[in-house]
């Protein structure tokens, strides 16, 4: 993917300090915005990385969403969402997935 660049966070940041009493980070990203409009009539991609414990159990999860609204102000038909093992190296995996979802969208 040569135009968009999808930006993964390192696994130790998504843990942030859920691991001494605190919560996990989100990370938000998003893709086609332009340097000196902003997103005025553009076409966003919009992407959510994060970990969520369910039954004790902690689970990856990505989204993609499009257009200006967040993705707290979506709908849940909105938003495509994609879960990966509780592992490091599905971050790579969470990225090829998001690229490929950007490159359908903007293709």
């Amino acid at each position: 993917m040569s135009d968009y660049s999808i930006f993964v966070p390192l696994f130790p940041w998504l843990i942030g300090g859920s691991r001494i009493g605190g919560s996990y980070n989100i990370y938000c990203g998003s893709c086609g915005t332009d340097g000196e409009k902003g997103c005025m009539d553009r076409d966003i991609f919009n992407y959510r990385i994060w970990i969520e414990k369910l039954d004790e159990q902690e689970i990856l999860k990505a989204a993609v969403y499009y257009g200006l609204k967040s993705y707290d102000s979506r709908d849940e038909d909105e938003i495509t969402v994609k879960i990966f093992d509780f592992e490091e190296e599905s971050l790579g995996e969470i990225k090829k997935w998001l690229e490929e979802m950007a490159e359908s969208f903007f293709g």
